[in-house]
């Protein structure tokens, strides 16, 4: 039986801007495709993702459409990275539910990471003992084997955070999760201590909404947000639960999110305020 054919997160958004691009020129799918010695079927199936789509046939759409050199150069780009296999494929359903994949595959492109957690550090953030501590949680138990490569994930992604062009994260992380000793005390302090950090680079900034004050409007609702610099891109939302994540992306929740991660940053102590924080629970205060 042949293999269903799967689009990656990449390839789904760059469906949505070649159609984009044939709405903008008013040209019909039918015209387009006779051009370019298609069927209608071949690019109705481009822009929606239904068939894998060669870098070299995104330039010839961009061209066809009469797209702007430096616009259709960066979606050819974009076409020929989502070719390629990501890291993140090579792990287990166990290790890493297919859901995440898309988020992983997105984060590798994106300029800015929001993230808002409540009881757990941002899995960014995570140091392997910690990741792999969770993972010993987990109901029903997995092996060691799972735990080990769901621990290695975090490290991996970590790569995101260093280099010339680093990813950027706005951390709001909630006191508990502080506090939580998981992994038990030596686990915990070298988390707290590893956070300390990342505190310091310039392109990770960490603040925490303590315990005193009080309410806000997502209690109870942990979220990432990535945000791209192509203008083409818009910002996606992630949300999951115990089993499965979802991804958002119509305009309309992803605002709603981005106007509460705004509030979280004025609600939340600010970074001087939080390191001074996560310091004292070192010093057991």
């Amino acid at each position: 039986m042949a293999e269903v054919f799967r689009a990656s997160m990449r390839l789904r958004r760059i469906a949505r801007q070649l159609k984009r691009w044939r709405t903008a020129s008013g040209m019909k799918a039918s015209d387009v495709a006779a051009q370019l010695g298609w069927s209608a079927a071949k690019l109705s199936k481009y822009e929606n993702a239904a068939q894998p789509i060669l870098p070299v046939e995104v330039l010839a759409l961009g061209l066809t459409y009469h797209v702007p050199e430096d616009e259709r150069n960066r979606l050819f780009n974009a076409t020929a990275a989502a070719q390629e296999k990501g890291w993140w494929q090579d792990y287990t359903e166990a290790e890493l539910v297919e859901s995440a994949h898309d988020y992983l595959e997105l984060e590798t492109e994106a300029a800015v990471e929001r993230t808002f957690k409540i009881d757990l550090i941002p899995g960014l953030l995570q140091t392997e003992a910690y990741a792999a501590a969770l993972a010993r949680a987990d109901v029903p138990a997995v092996d060691e084997e799972t735990i080990q490569g769901r621990a290695q994930i975090r490290v991996a992604r970590q790569a995101l955070l260093s280099g010339d062009d680093s990813l950027r994260v706005e951390a709001i992380i909630s006191e508990a999760a502080m506090r939580c000793v998981v992994g038990g005390v030596e686990t915990h302090r070298q988390q707290i201590e590893r956070l300390l950090e990342f505190a310091e680079q310039d392109n990770i900034t960490i603040q925490v909404a303590s315990f005193e004050q009080g309410a806000h409007s997502v209690m109870g609702s942990p979220f990432d947000i990535l945000s791209f610099n192509e203008d083409h891109l818009d910002d996606v939302v992630y949300i999951e639960n115990v089993r499965f994540g979802r991804l958002l992306e119509d305009p309309a929740s992803v605002e709603t999110y981005n106007m509460n991660f705004a509030g979280l940053r004025q609600f939340a102590l600010d970074p001087e305020q939080s390191v001074a924080l996560i310091r004292g629970l070192i010093d057991g205060r």
